[in-house]
């Protein structure tokens, strides 16, 4: 994959990430958006060794959205800013 077609992929990510922190700060958890992102992941962005990483994110993001309590909301955001810091750092790297 190119740089161009892999940024324009994380770019799409990150607001998908965006889109699931608003919901995780409104107390809701769409599991539709879980579900994007990991697609995004296996459709082409992990495939590429410089956002392989990413994968370990996306599973850590994913097991705090299996036991949606209240009080592991904290987690779950926290969870999606670390995998958003990721796919900005790989952009900034690559743009």
């Amino acid at each position: 994959m190119n740089d161009l077609e892999l940024v324009r992929r994380l770019r799409r990510l990150r607001r998908t990430l965006l889109m699931l922190e608003t919901e995780l700060r409104l107390n809701h958890i769409d599991l539709k958006l879980v579900e994007e992102i990991e697609e995004r992941l296996e459709h082409g962005i992990a495939t590429d060794p410089r956002s392989a990483d990413l994968r370990t994110l996306v599973d850590a993001l994913r097991e705090s959205t299996m036991t949606p309590r209240k009080e592991l909301m904290r987690d779950t955001v926290r969870a999606a800013e670390k995998l958003r810091d990721a796919v900005d750092a790989i952009v900034d790297r690559i743009a």
